[in-house]
């Protein structure tokens, strides 16, 4: 049988381990699924565009690398939000898309028929695409596939982030070369690595009191063992971006918390914002961190996305792991200081009464063990998410900087493929609304998530951010355009497979419903029923 196209694409993401394919079948890319058997991959069929590109996000940042397919125009533009977000949050997902034909860009050009799907114009979906990734590119002959193929690849291993790539869909099943040797997926040094290190170091080592701050890139690199390395080297407190959480294991010396700006513990606020030497590695900046690095410029040395900048001096060049590594080795040239010893979390207290969020969050932290991997979503929940003691390294997912609403259940069914953890989802109501679909697909490919769905009836995290007030009086009434269509969710589950529902709304009764859910094997849904005007204890301390 012929080596083809869509074998080439195949094979060459089997050699970067990856063994799912996520997506929508449709006929721009179905001979892609149909050669999935002949590489080791397993199709993956999910109930919407939207959450294949959630799931294959998910499946990325725990596996290291993803691949997802689906129609073209109608399904990658639906599609789009989430790998907006992969960008964003460097996670490598290779976008695979059948292109029109020849003959359709020819009829288009002369006739102006509209080919399948399409806006009427000839590159759409390419166009858009270069928005949201680091590398768009089209193949359009045979000949030109290994080298567009090779070249997306090479840059999502390499910059950590999603890439596209369109074949004409007629160029499917034609024959084509075999891949030529290994791809080059690591960069060059830019060559200043060794000197920036000398820099920063020297900086720390002069500090009253220096802190470093981890980000999600330290995770994406498979920096954490230098990383913890350095650290120890240098004797130096530490946090972690909420990104970056459980990027190492949140205990032992120097060990301060997660920074989550602007609803950080008081504890770790004040640690990372008065560090008179802020050490910021791999670390991507939303808004909230925006007080933080435009005030205290003068007091941090960061490196991120291959740059480092010093004192709030110029972006200079530096690959990330050649940097590491030379901090590494300049940090091992003098003993580290004594470093304090690190946060330890307190013992939960005992499960008594109804469900507030300060219950929910207790109780999560109560069952934790390494065998979870916690998936919160964006909702009122996401600062508790940040204090929950997740057990060991890699233990936790989120859309932190993006902030996606719906991102946690649909990401879970890609982590369920991609990581040795059982997913952990904590939803809002309504993110959860946004992407409930994806328990179908736990429930057809067994998949074992158990999701918790925070009931409460609105949009409360929106409520939160126009009129926090809204919390504070019992008898108010929510903003309108907040109040969500109540769901049965737990019939909602049943009708799409999922057989272990369970609604709760008292302490006691969500310890029961978590122990029976870690007892089984298949997916769960549980319910967990709070007052619409309770605040997390996060956005209550705010609030007041």
């Amino acid at each position: 049988m012929a080596f083809t196209v869509a074998d080439y694409v195949l094979a060459r993401l089997h050699e970067q381990q990856v063994d799912t394919l996520f997506g929508v079948p449709a006929a721009y890319c179905s001979p892609l699924f149909e050669a999935t058997g002949g590489h080791g991959i397993v199709p993956v069929v999910t109930a919407s565009d939207l959450e294949a590109g959630y799931a294959a996000d998910g499946y990325a940042r725990t596996k290291g690398l993803a691949a997802v397919a689906v129609a073209y125009g109608v399904g990658t533009l639906s599609m789009i939000n989430a790998i907006a977000g992969a960008y964003v949050e460097r996670s490598p997902v290779v976008v695979v898309n059948g292109g029109p034909t020849a003959a359709n860009l020819d009829r288009l050009a002369r006739f102006d028929v509209v080919f399948s799907h399409s806006t009427g114009r000839p590159d759409t979906d390419l166009r858009a695409y270069q928005l949201v990734t680091a590398r768009a590119a089209r193949a359009g002959t045979v000949a030109e596939v290994p080298a567009v193929v090779d070249s997306a690849l090479a840059t999502a291993i390499r910059r950590k982030r999603p890439v596209y790539i369109e074949i004409d869909m007629a160029l499917w099943t034609a024959a084509c070369p075999r891949p030529a040797g290994p791809l080059p997926l690591t960069d060059p040094a830019a060559g200043s690595e060794q000197q920036l290190a000398a820099a920063i170091v020297g900086l720390v080592r002069a500090a009253t009191s220096p802190l470093v701050l981890i980000g999600a890139e330290i995770q994406r690199y498979g920096l954490a063992d230098r990383v913890a390395d350095l650290i120890a080297r240098l004797g130096v407190r530490w946090a972690t971006a909420l990104l970056g959480k459980s990027t190492l294991a949140e205990q032992g010396n120097g060990w301060v918390g997660v920074y989550d700006p602007p609803h950080s513990a008081p504890a770790v606020a004040t640690a990372v914002e008065q560090a008179d030497l802020l050490l910021m590695l791999g670390c991507v900046f939303p808004n909230g961190y925006a007080p933080l690095v435009t005030s205290r410029a003068g007091h941090i040395a960061s490196a991120y996305d291959g740059t480092v900048r010093i004192k709030g001096g110029a972006k200079q060049p530096a690959e990330i792991v050649a940097l590491v590594t030379a901090l590494v080795a300049e940090a091992a040239k003098a003993p580290p200081r004594p470093a304090p010893p690190g946060l330890t979390a307190a013992a939960p207290p005992p499960a008594v009464g109804r469900l507030t969020y300060r219950q929910v969050f207790e109780r999560l932290g109560a069952a934790l063990d390494e065998s979870w991997l916690v998936v919160p979503d964006t909702f009122l929940g996401i600062y508790s998410a940040a204090n929950l003691p997740v057990k060991g390294r890699d233990g936790f997912l989120c859309s932190a900087v993006w902030a996606s609403i719906g991102h946690s259940a649909a990401a879970a069914v890609g982590a369920s493929f991609g990581s040795r953890r059982r997913p952990l989802v904590v939803c809002g109501d309504g993110g959860f609304h946004m992407t409930a679909q994806a328990l179908s697909t736990l429930a057809r490919y067994g998949r074992d998530p158990v999701v918790i769905v925070i009931d409460n009836g609105i949009y409360a995290y929106e409520q939160y951010l126009i009129d926090p007030t809204y919390f504070r009086a019992a008898g108010a009434s929510p903003k309108p355009y907040v109040a969500l269509n109540r769901w049965d969710f737990v019939a909602l589950g049943h009708g799409l497979g999922i057989r272990s529902g369970r609604a709760v709304n008292t302490a006691a009764a969500l310890d029961s419903a978590l122990a029976a859910a870690k007892a089984s094997n298949a997916p769960a849904l549980i319910v967990a029923e709070v007052d619409p005007h309770d605040l997390p204890a996060e956005l209550a301390r705010a609030d007041r």
